[in-house]
């Protein structure tokens, strides 16, 4: 990771951190924060409601999680067994367990207490944390009641979900049970997706039950002027800092091009600064081959091992579930990802293409819709593939973003047919200067060689 994609050592932040906190972000490797960190820790830690627009891989879910933690552990007084201090909304439920986890990671280090001689007598009783694990509400075998059944068991102060599920959980089984009086923190991650229509009416349900007197954050990565502006009256946010992270790009003298990570400077680029963002032009019936072909040149010359590809639908992704291993080296391992199955495989799915062992010989392929698209924290994804490019110009950088994490670099690809040629003008996406282009063996037959825009080798 280039140096100036970092803002300054964690001991720099104007209030310290609690020391266990601070060993976790160093045992995380995290050594240094990152412009988003940075510029959002001090404003939350001061009471400041945030809109927060910063690319993909830039550390948004630390931005909110450590302010969340050190509130509520500097509160006065400790929160009841049934109310809860800080409430985090994600769009899908993958993202809610991935945010779900991080809070885990932190609060599975917290120091341990232990019963005083007076309240027990067994010298080997269990340590007790001070601070619950937090709740996370997402579709799953779990219902309703038992959502509040592990809320009173646990006593979680923080809680993590989808809005549905949030909804239900306040203002369904749990409005008499839950109270969200002593609410401090609340947090809207992939905020533009959840401003959505699809969405709205929930979101509003769910806010107007919270209490006014709260501190509001709205994160995202492709968040625009109008986007937050138009909604900040309804979600209730008082006078927000804006913080905006983007990556700039200038000349140099040499007429090279140098990115570089840049505080509340709005550019129009929203993808990671190591990210070479590459599209293919064909014929619909090539796209199959064409997919095939850019593994085989990505595994055989660059060494790629973990793959994303991303289709329209549901069926698309079913459907060449089945079809890719006839055209794929015999040792790929795919999965299969997208919004029509069961949460539980959804997750396994997720957490086994993570997991997964994988070489330029044996890569492993996560095949997916848009359900993968945003948030998700796949570090060591090598390549994106977009199948078919998503209707909403906002998804086209969510997906690219699942590449290039955290300073690494990645290439994203996309195949366009027809009119979906408007893409490159309008996302900026680079095409392949021939010198550059990738040469395949021949698959095609010389009637169709005219179609394809890469070189062939006969």
């Amino acid at each position: 990771m280039s140096t100036n994609a970092f803002a300054g050592p964690w001991s720099s932040l104007p209030t310290s951190l609690t020391p266990w906190i601070f060993d976790v972000i160093q045992a995380m490797g995290h050594t240094q924060m990152t412009p988003v960190q940075a510029s959002t820790i001090p404003l939350f830690m001061q009471n400041k409601d945030v809109v927060v627009e910063a690319v993909t891989g830039s550390g948004k879910t630390l931005a909110f999680v450590i302010p969340i933690l050190e509130k509520l552990m500097r509160r006065e007084s400790k929160l009841r067994k049934n109310e809860i201090g800080a409430l985090v909304i994600s769009p899908t439920r993958e993202l809610a367990s991935q945010i779900h986890s991080v809070f885990n990671l932190f609060l599975n280090s917290q120091p341990s207490l232990r019963a005083s001689p007076s309240e027990s007598d067994l010298e080997d009783e269990e340590p007790r944390r001070e601070y619950p694990e937090p709740l996370l509400l997402v579709s799953s075998a779990d219902t309703p009641a038992d959502d509040i059944q592990k809320f009173l068991s646990t006593g979680a102060d923080i809680v993590i979900g989808t809005p549905g599920r949030v909804e239900e959980f306040l203002l369904g089984r749990g409005k008499d049970v839950v109270n969200v009086r002593e609410l401090e923190v609340l947090v809207l991650d992939e905020a533009d997706r959840l401003l959505d229509l699809g969405f709205q009416t929930t979101l509003t349900h769910i806010l107007r039950h919270l209490p006014k007197q709260r501190r509001t954050g709205l994160f995202s990565a492709t968040m625009t002027d109008a986007d937050a502006i138009s909604e900040l009256v309804r979600v209730g946010l008082r006078n927000p800092a804006r913080v905006v992270v983007k990556v700039q790009t200038k000349k140099s003298r040499k007429g090279k091009e140098v990115d570089r990570s840049a505080l509340d400077v709005v550019e129009e680029r929203r993808i990671p600064a190591n990210l070479q963002n590459l599209y293919m032009s064909c014929a619909a019936s090539e796209k199959l081959i064409q997919l095939s072909r850019i593994i085989k040149y990505e595994t055989s010359t660059q060494s790629s091992a973990r793959f994303i590809i991303y289709f329209a639908t549901c069926a698309c992704v079913d459907y060449f579930y089945r079809v890719l291993p006839l055209l794929l080296p015999k040792d790929a391992t795919l999965y299969s990802l997208h919004g029509h199955l069961q949460p539980g495989t959804r997750t396994r799915t997720l957490a086994s293409f993570a997991s997964s062992v994988c070489t330029p010989s044996s890569p492993s392929i996560l095949l997916a819709t848009d359900v993968a698209a945003r948030g998700l924290d796949l570090p060591d994804v090598d390549i994106v593939l977009q199948f078919d490019p998503p209707s909403d110009p906002k998804a086209f950088s969510h997906r690219c973003g699942r590449t290039a994490r955290a300073g690494r670099s990645g290439r994203a690809w996309v195949l366009l047919v027809g009119r979906e040629r408007d893409y490159v003008d309008f996302m900026s996406i680079r095409k392949i200067p021939m010198k550059e282009r990738p040469s395949f063996s021949s698959d095609l037959s010389p009637k169709d060689s005219g179609k394809t825009k890469l070189k062939r080798r006969s």
